[in-house]
């Protein structure tokens, strides 16, 4: 019986090649894949690994985040030159495409920079706060005035950061997360739209009043504190898995 030089793998008595681990060669005593330590002198140990193809495709979490940020900057950098060759050669001029490619660097930035900053959590708000500030203070100087900055996108944007960092802050701090991170960004989504609202009636000619934004909060706030019932009284003592029957 003929026997891989390499691996120990039983050949056909007219094969010249190992159909396992592709050594060239045989051998007429067993090595210790089939003696029982018993290897066959001067043959190496056969690595697996080595010449298994699926144990290089394995990528690391860095190596994951590097291959998406390079996937969205590629993404977005075509969307960006593409709409502004679309404008220049439509209208001979930058015009519409300007707000269109700031909302695109806006959501590059909200893409991207979490997983560049990852490691680095209030280095990563103090990049996008200012940022995402100034993109929405450039789309006023587009229009060559910069009254709905100061009366409108402001106001709004900051208290768009400020719902998302408590909101990111609290989620920290939870010892178990689940349901309780749905419920936490329900209850930053209300809080964002009372801003909205404060924002336009402070801006308007009739008194500060509470209405759409209200209806928002009572839609969301029960549906939080139902999740946060779930998860701390139910879920925390069994799991999704059994509690639902996945």
């Amino acid at each position: 019986m003929n026997y891989c030089p390499r691996c120990g793998v039983v050949l056909a008595e007219d094969a010249t090649r190992c159909p396992l681990c592709g050594s060239v060669g045989v051998s007429e005593k067993p090595t210790s894949a089939d003696s029982g330590g018993l290897e066959y002198p001067g043959s190496p140990r056969f690595d697996a690994s080595r010449d298994d193809p699926s144990s290089n495709d394995a990528l690391s979490d860095d190596d994951r985040r590097r291959v998406a940020v390079e996937l969205l900057s590629v993404a977005f950098g075509i969307a960006f030159a593409v709409t502004l060759l679309v404008d220049l050669f439509i209208n001979r001029s930058l015009s519409w495409s300007l707000y269109a490619a700031t909302a695109i660097v806006a959501a590059w930035l909200v893409g991207a920079m979490p997983l560049i900053l990852y490691r680095h959590p209030w280095i990563l708000f103090a990049v996008l706060g200012p940022s995402l500030v100034f993109l929405v203070f450039l789309m006023d100087v587009f229009d060559g005035r910069l009254g709905w900055f100061l009366w409108y996108g402001l106001p709004i944007s900051l208290c768009f950061e400020i719902s998302v960092v408590s909101v990111a802050a609290l989620i920290c701090t939870q010892r178990r997360k689940g349901l309780n991170v749905v419920a936490l960004i329900l209850c930053g989504s209300a809080f964002f739209c009372f801003g909205i609202e404060t924002a336009v009636d402070l801006n308007q000619p009739h008194s500060l009043s509470y209405d759409w934004s209200v209806v928002v909060a009572l839609a969301l706030v029960p549906t939080a504190g139902i999740l946060f019932y779930l998860h701390y009284r139910i879920v925390n003592r069994a799991s999704l898995k059994k509690l639902f029957r996945l």
